[in-house]
């Protein structure tokens, strides 16, 4: 799987930081959650906005930051045809749930998944 997107996830967006933003806060779709500062962009190479909120699951769509340097994300970019708004991965987080530790956790692993699938 792509460094970068192991990065992101310990550095960036852990599961408790995903927790805890996914049930405190409200977002409207195409919202930034992560990296919340532009600034990191770069560092990040990657970032997670706000999807639709369909009931009590909100979902997360992980994207390619236009400045991502990892070649496998440059290259899921130019191949996707839609550049940066190409989504690597999209994953709902059930507000509601009892453990949203444990529901952080799989959403966060669903995202990995999808990411390694795409990025080959």
């Amino acid at each position: 799987m792509s460094k970068a997107i192991e990065a992101f996830f310990s550095n960036k967006l852990t599961p408790g930081t995903l927790a805890k933003v996914a049930t405190t806060k409200t977002y409207t779709p195409g919202r930034r959650v992560a990296p919340v500062d532009k600034r990191e962009d770069a560092d990040a190479q990657l970032r997670v906005d706000a999807g639709e909120k369909i009931g009590d699951k909100q979902k997360f769509v992980l994207q390619v930051n236009s400045q991502a340097k990892n070649t496998a994300l440059k290259k899921f970019v130019a191949k996707n045809g839609r550049g940066t708004h190409a989504q690597l991965a999209v994953a709902s987080f059930d507000t509601k749930a009892a453990d949203p530790e444990a529901e952080a956790r799989r959403v966060v692993q669903e995202m990995k998944d999808q990411s390694k699938s795409k990025l080959g």
